[in-house]
């Protein structure tokens, strides 16, 4: 008797917390999350927008067939908060009898160009989707996925040099090319390096973008690039100098 009374209590209180549970906005660290980063290793202290490297980071997914209410946040766990990255989602009307904006199923891209790591350092960012499939019951769902991204410290620059024919140059005669390379101090980290490249006076070389990034790709000491092959004005000198950001100047 006691414990037939203490079974139905027990499934009675099952039932009415399943009960609850599907009525209230589910929180899901999904095994396939609907939001991903391509991209974990960062360079601490300079934004994408600064490089002008629009690359998209992430790949957002819509599982729904429609979804009438699509929201993705990404919080990168440095204190900057939770914001909402620039995305290439757009919405719809769902028919012409029926007017609700929806986000169609697919796999989306998300950028994130403006923000920065202000210090290097291991990081557990929080990329949130929030939806809701048209024709489900209320209650939006949420899916969370935790991501450990890296910001590295900034490698200084070595050296840079100008050679033609492999042969280094201080001077160079106009409408022809050189070879621009760049030596770091130590290897470039995952990230890689943005090193900032100027010349003086604008228009020294007619190719030359506001930044390279010089990448690692066997682990040798004092990462060395070369480009491209840059093309000079006439009359121009050859000549570099330092700065934080390394700055080359013409």
């Amino acid at each position: 008797m006691v414990a037939r009374l203490w079974t139905r209590q027990f499934s009675l209180a099952l039932y009415w917390l399943i009960l609850l549970l599907s009525y209230t906005p589910g929180i899901v660290f999904a095994e396939n999350p609907l939001m991903t980063l391509s991209v974990t290793s960062f360079e601490a202290g300079i934004s994408y927008r600064d490089v002008q490297w629009h690359a998209p980071i992430g790949l957002i997914t819509n599982p729904c067939s429609q979804a009438d209410f699509f929201v993705v946040s990404i919080d990168w766990g440095d204190g900057t908060g939770e914001h909402k990255p620039d995305t290439n989602i757009r919405q719809q009307q769902f028919s012409r009898e029926n007017q609700n904006l929806v986000v169609e199923n697919g796999v989306y891209l998300f950028w994130d160009d403006t923000h920065i790591f202000a210090r290097s350092g291991n990081y557990v960012a929080r990329a949130k989707v929030m939806l809701h499939c048209l024709g489900d019951p209320p209650g939006n769902q949420e899916a969370v996925n935790e991501i450990t991204v890296n910001a590295y410290s900034r490698i200084p620059v070595n050296q840079v040099e100008f050679r033609k024919n492999e042969t280094k140059v201080k001077e160079v005669a106009g409408h022809q090319n050189v070879d621009l390379t760049i030596t770091l101090d130590a290897p470039a980290p995952p990230s890689g390096t943005w090193v900032r490249l100027q010349a003086t006076p604008a228009g020294t070389f007619n190719s030359l973008p506001p930044y390279y990034r010089v990448s690692n790709p066997g682990g040798i000491h004092g990462d060395a690039w070369s480009p491209c092959q840059r093309h000079a004005q006439p009359g121009q000198r050859l000549g570099c100098t330092q700065s934080s950001p390394p700055t080359c100047f013409h």
